[in-house]
């Protein structure tokens, strides 16, 4: 069959339409979050549309970089997304096809954490360091009653309890700057976090539509103790960014919040919902809540590498 690779000849429109028939997307591959980080960090998006005997099977959108005013260096992160059901031989075949733009021969190079189970390999690329993402999905095409039924027992206990506990949840955008402005003291506080505030204010502003970023922010009385961020992507979302405060934390908010996130989602129409990274080395806390959800696990085959 006849392979072909377009490069950069999509309007965001179509893009968007073929990004949401993959189904299982994934926040990174996504136009906006391309368009963040040209914005913030200098990157330049090179979004790929590959076909296979005249049909569309995948997208991929690589990020990229001169060095030195000559060298390119790319990345594809979580990509490419899958729009068939390829065999994995077939997914290598249109890795490789994406592959060709960078070579050693014309000053380039590839890194790439591709979107194939744990234990896949990629014939060319060096693997580097490092476990593969994890992470858990939710259906969200199964009802609420059904996925509060798969929650873990002790989750579904705290989330009874946190909805015992005069907490009043609202979702709207209009939280951002207030989620930000606690989330930048978890970063001073803590020393970690893997989103720099400055891109969720760019994917902010590079939405598709006007709900794609979804806030959730419980309150205790007149005080504001917790707060989530989703972001909308295609048919997906994915759970960006988090904070809880004391009082939150001794109301279980935090299981609210998801739990209401999961209810909301449902009802804007959103099939999957990606739980945002499961590491249980650098975060085992966060982990085990994560956990805790009965989402279906993943881990992907790693970081490669290529010239």
């Amino acid at each position: 069959m006849s392979l072909r690779v377009e490069w950069n000849l999509l309007e965001r429109a179509p893009w968007e339409a073929l990004f949401a028939a993959a189904g299982r997307s994934t926040l990174v591959q996504s136009w906006a979050y391309g368009e963040a980080k040209r914005a913030v960090e200098g990157w330049r998006p090179q979004r790929a549309v590959v076909y296979w005997a005249g049909q569309p099977v995948a997208l991929a959108q690589v990020l990229e970089k001169r060095l030195g005013g000559l060298a390119r260096v790319g990345r594809l992160n979580r990509g490419p997304i899958w729009l068939r059901d390829l065999s994995g031989n077939d997914r290598l075949v249109v890795i490789e096809a994406l592959r060709s733009r960078w070579r050693w021969f014309k000053l380039a190079g590839l890194s790439l954490a591709p979107e194939l189970p744990e234990g896949a390999t990629v014939p060319g690329f060096r693997r580097r360091g490092g476990d593969g993402w994890c992470s858990a999905w939710l259906d969200l095409s199964l009802a609420p009653e059904i996925l509060r039924k798969r929650l873990d027992g002790k989750w579904r206990n705290m989330l009874n309890a946190s909805e015992k506990a005069a907490l009043v949840v609202e979702a709207t955008p209009l939280a951002l700057p207030w989620l930000l402005d606690r989330y930048c003291e978890l970063l001073r506080d803590k020393g970690f976090g893997a989103t720099p505030p400055a891109l969720v204010q760019a994917l902010a502003a590079q939405a598709y539509r006007p709900d794609d970023l979804l806030v959730l922010r419980a309150h205790a009385e007149t005080e504001a103790v917790a707060g989530i961020l989703l972001v909308r992507h295609g048919d997906a979302a994915t759970y960006l960014i988090g904070w809880n405060g004391d009082e939150g934390r001794k109301r279980k908010a935090n299981n609210r919040l998801l739990w209401e996130a999961v209810v909301e989602l449902s009802r804007r129409g959103v099939r999957w919902f990606d739980l945002g990274g499961i590491d249980e080395r650098l975060t085992p806390g966060i982990a085990a809540f994560k956990r805790g959800m009965n989402g279906a696990e993943y881990r992907l085959a790693g970081e490669f590498i290529g010239f």
